[in-house]
């Protein structure tokens, strides 16, 4: 599908692998040159290389910087940097890995304080270090959350404590930098088999002492990251991403 993002630039967070990553390939396939980021220099370097493989672009339709989110100076230089490799930009991607399914009297203050980091205050700098770049060409930012923000469930209190905020922000900014252009969403995505999905379905199994074949879940319905990132609708789950990030 074409949606009009040939020519674009585009920075993603947290893009080595999962949401993150598929978004970053259909940002490619669409004539977007893109930097991804991660703190894992090998899965970063590995992901590269397949959406070049998988796409034929060239090699800078495709870079990479390695950031630790929980890292406010990294997060906003690494912002900077992506903006500078790219001469400019126009849509940011933002993104997170999933925090620790912890309950409540287990967590430590410093958990919280590192989910703070890498959920909400990268979106907030991430967001703030883009903004100028953006408001010149009337970009856009969509910031990836997930469902489980709007229903909270036992043990995600990390995410379901600090998602939300990245709601609040979007609004915000969505409101204050409209008139320049500037269009921000939020992206919820559900049912998704990513790794993030994977590890937990693993980490049930071994805890209820089951295959994971035997989960009380409906995993028939879940779907791989690259199947809902190619919806072929506006109105799909799968698109909604990318177009989220142009309109």
């Amino acid at each position: 599908m074409d949606l009009g993002l040939e020519g674009t630039r585009a920075y993603v967070t947290a893009a080595s692998g999962g949401l993150g990553r598929a978004v970053a390939h259909e940002l490619v396939a669409e004539g977007a040159r893109v930097v991804v980021a991660s703190r894992d220099t090998d899965r970063l370097r590995e992901a590269a290389a397949s959406i070049r493989s998988a796409t034929g672009c060239d090699e800078e339709m495709i870079e990479w910087v390695v950031c630790d989110l929980t890292d406010e100076a990294a997060v906003r230089e690494r912002t900077d940097e992506a903006i500078d490799i790219l001469g400019g930009l126009d849509i940011l991607v933002t993104n997170h890995g999933g925090p620790a399914t912890t309950r409540f009297p287990d967590l430590s203050v410093s958990e919280f304080d590192d989910a703070y980091r890498s959920i909400l205050c990268s979106t907030v700098l991430a967001c703030r270090s883009a903004l100028p770049s953006l408001r010149e060409g009337g970009g856009a930012i969509t910031n990836l959350v997930a469902a489980s923000a709007l229903e909270p469930s036992a043990g995600g209190v990390l995410g379901n404590v600090f998602r939300p905020g990245i709601y609040g922000l979007s609004k915000v900014l969505a409101e204050e930098y409209g008139c320049d252009g500037v269009r921000v969403n939020c992206v919820s995505p559900r049912g998704v088999m990513s790794d993030r999905i994977q590890f937990k379905l693993s980490e049930m199994a071994a805890r209820e002492g089951i295959t994971e074949l035997h989960l009380r879940l409906p995993s028939s319905t879940l779907v791989s990251p690259r199947s809902w990132i190619d919806g072929s609708t506006a109105n799909s789950k799968a698109a909604t991403a990318v177009i989220a990030a142009y309109t």
